[in-house]
């Protein structure tokens, strides 16, 4: 081998030891190992000292065989000579990778082992401290489970159905009693059903800047507002309880405390800007998740508004403990925005009928109110932090315009209504 091949050689084998078939620190300069997991800023900050590392380590694999390739490239200029092996102990396995195929990650098709193309990996999970998680019990009311009485819309949208006309001169049927009729049983209904709640824990909201996907199909950067919860069934539901009398009536009694095998939250999540009365509801941002996972480090799955109604969340009692850990985000929120709430929908089924004006049956789900405040402006929003609960004020007049501004009457962190 003459020594402008020898030179070509050690060129060639120095290259592909340093950037080791598109791993190490390659990609640690480039930073393509964090696309999967993390945004830029978050890599920046939570991984400078593995890049720095990293670095310094495949620089010092790399040195020694470089020297070595140097002082055969003297000898041969010197000897001319190129014995086979001191080429084996120079170039190690990637000289005979010349004449084979590398595979990225594997082994060689001659048995030469190649160095595996490494990624960012995922931080471990934190243990949350105690007060971190804002816990809400499941709120199951007795009253929940009877509705009414109300008269079925349905049925006194049909006059129709009166007995009258000639053959009818008292409007009623001439062998059964007007109770009997369809109108009557139609009115002043009481319906009865079970009802089942979930615990519902959350971290406080926050905000994260990340590429959004746009319908253009263009990316975009955003600041998102999100908030990481968690739900649990813990039992405690209530089944309606009734006993029959001699004369078939049926009499109420006390609800039965019951457990079911699972259930399902279909969740709705509302953020309204509590100053411009604008309410927004989730999205769903698949490609931004990774990214708030990899900040909060909660080490379980954290699931969507859409993966999370297609999940049975089983019962969490004694020993067993199945929460299920879910997200809602939301973009183009308001930076001037001060009072918030978040309406928070599908964590019980229990629901209230009321007539409105013009007669008709209102139906309204129970749902949970969240209040938060952020004392900040639309700079920096990442670094404001967003609170639990409706601020306190000194100035009577000052804490009635933020009372008003949530629409309560006193000072709450949050409440169960009928929305």
């Amino acid at each position: 081998m003459d020594s402008l091949t020898c030179l070509v050689t050690a060129n060639y084998t120095f290259a592909i030891a340093v950037r080791s078939s598109k791993s190490g620190l390659w990609r640690s300069l480039t930073g393509l190992a964090y696309l999967q997991t993390m945004n830029p800023l978050q890599a920046r900050k939570t991984n400078s000292v593995s890049n720095r590392s990293r670095f310094v380590s495949l620089v010092a694999a790399a040195v020694p065989k470089f020297l070595t390739l140097l002082t055969i490239v003297a000898g041969t200029f010197f000897t001319g000579i190129l014995p086979d092996e001191i080429l084996s102990v120079g170039l190690g396995t990637v000289a005979s990778a010349q004449d084979s195929e590398l595979r990225v990650g594997g082994v060689a098709d001659s048995g030469l082992s190649v160095p595996v193309a490494r990624s960012v990996p995922m931080l471990p999970a934190r243990e949350l401290a105690e007060g971190v998680l804002t816990i809400i019990p499941p709120s199951q009311n007795a009253n929940d489970t009877a509705i009414g009485p109300l008269s079925l819309d349905y049925v006194a949208k049909h006059p129709e159905l009166e007995w009258s006309g000639p053959g009818f001169p008292k409007s009623e049927p001439n062998f059964a009693s007007r109770s009997e009729t369809l109108l009557e049983m139609g009115r002043d209904i009481t319906l009865r059903h079970p009802v089942w709640g979930l615990e519902f824990a959350f971290k406080p909201l926050r905000t994260i800047e990340a590429d959004v996907p746009m319908a253009s199909g263009n990316m975009q950067r955003k600041l998102v507002w999100y908030l990481v919860y968690r739900v649990r069934y813990i039992g405690g539901d209530l089944l309606p309880n009734l006993t029959v009398s001699e004369d078939g009536e049926s009499i109420p009694e006390p609800p039965k405390s019951v457990i079911f095998n699972s259930v399902r939250f279909l969740p709705r999540f509302t953020l309204t800007d509590n100053q411009t009365k604008v309410a927004r509801d989730s999205q769903i941002l698949a490609t931004v998740i990774p990214q708030i996972a990899a900040k909060e480090r909660i080490g379980k799955p954290i699931l969507d508004t859409f993966q999370i109604s297609r999940t049975e969340i089983l019962p969490s009692n004694g020993d067993k403990d199945n929460p299920v850990w879910g997200i809602a985000t939301w973009t183009d929120v308001d930076g001037r925005a001060d009072f918030l709430t978040v309406q928070v929908k599908g964590l019980t089924n229990a629901y209230q009928v009321k007539v409105d004006s013009a007669g008709n049956n209102v139906y309204k789900r129970k749902t949970l109110e969240l209040h938060f405040w952020r004392p900040g402006d639309s700079l920096s929003q990442t670094q404001d932090r967003v609170r639990l609960g409706v601020p306190a004020f000194l100035d009577s007049s000052e804490q009635q315009y933020v009372l008003k501004q949530f629409g309560l009457e006193k000072r709450l962190d949050y409440q169960w209504v009928y929305r």
